[in-house]
């Protein structure tokens, strides 16, 4: 019987419907692989310990609220100074056990305070500076643009970041996160996650080898047609080594 899968002087070929099975397949681990990602790839907050405008030390692993809202921002930055009045308005209106919220600077200390307390400012929140940028780093990399906000729940991860300040559509967004959170509704689950090199892809092996196997199941079919079940088992084999990507595929 003539085998549907064969070498050439360049490699071997496949039948259109193989292809076509293959394609399917490295979509479907693809589309699993992105979304098991987003799901899976919780991370926890970096601590740090800041002093704010008013010499008080603000230490984020003693924070007891279930939310913190830290806001990374510059006063030289339009768009941060546009969020102000909706960090203003979250801070009278949620209780401390609820929400904090802390707005981090690299700028100097003196200079924050007196920008913080200007009457048209009016940061009635926690102000803090990062002279070093060591939280600036720890939190955005190299993306350094900013506003850039994270929501923290109560377990230390990272349950919402957001970047860029759109006024109303922002601000809807935000308190939404700030509610489930707080309401426990949230999606992103509370407990400790190994992440991403470890999780994600041991559910994705899985996927694979799910893949493999009903991709043997009909290739075998194919292969086999009405042949006896030593060779519909033959061909089984042969599949697999071809799926390994072994020389032995092309059987004498």
């Amino acid at each position: 019987m003539k085998n549907n899968i064969h070498l050439s002087q360049k490699g071997f070929s496949m039948n259109p419907l193989q292809a076509k099975s293959n394609v399917f397949c490295l979509l479907l681990i693809l589309l699993f692989s992105s979304a098991i990602g987003q799901t899976l790839a919780k991370e926890k907050a970096p601590i740090f310990t800041l002093t704010d405008i008013d010499g008080n030390s603000f230490s984020l692993s003693e924070c007891s609220a279930k939310v913190v809202l830290i806001d990374f921002f510059a006063t030289w930055c339009g768009p941060c100074r546009g969020a102000f009045p909706t960090l203003r308005e979250f801070y009278d209106e949620y209780q401390r056990d609820q929400l904090e919220i802390v707005s981090i600077s690299p700028e100097n200390i003196d200079d924050l305070e007196v920008f913080a307390k200007t009457p048209q400012i009016n940061m009635t929140w926690i102000v803090v500076s990062d002279p070093t940028g060591s939280v600036f780093d720890s939190y955005l990399g190299r993306d350094t643009r900013i506003p850039h906000m994270f929501l923290i729940d109560s377990d230390g991860y990272i349950a919402y970041d957001h970047l860029g300040w759109r006024g109303n559509e922002d601000e809807s967004e935000l308190r939404s996160k700030i509610n489930a959170i707080i309401s426990g509704n949230n999606n992103t689950s509370n407990t400790d996650q190994p992440g991403w090199p470890l999780t994600t892809i041991a559910i994705i092996v899985v996927i694979i080898i799910g893949l493999l196997v009903a991709g043997l199941v009909a290739k075998g079919r194919i292969l086999g047609g009405s042949s006896s079940s030593k060779s519909r088992s033959k061909n089984a084999r042969t599949s697999v080594l071809w799926l390994l990507g072994e020389e032995k595929l092309f059987s004498r």
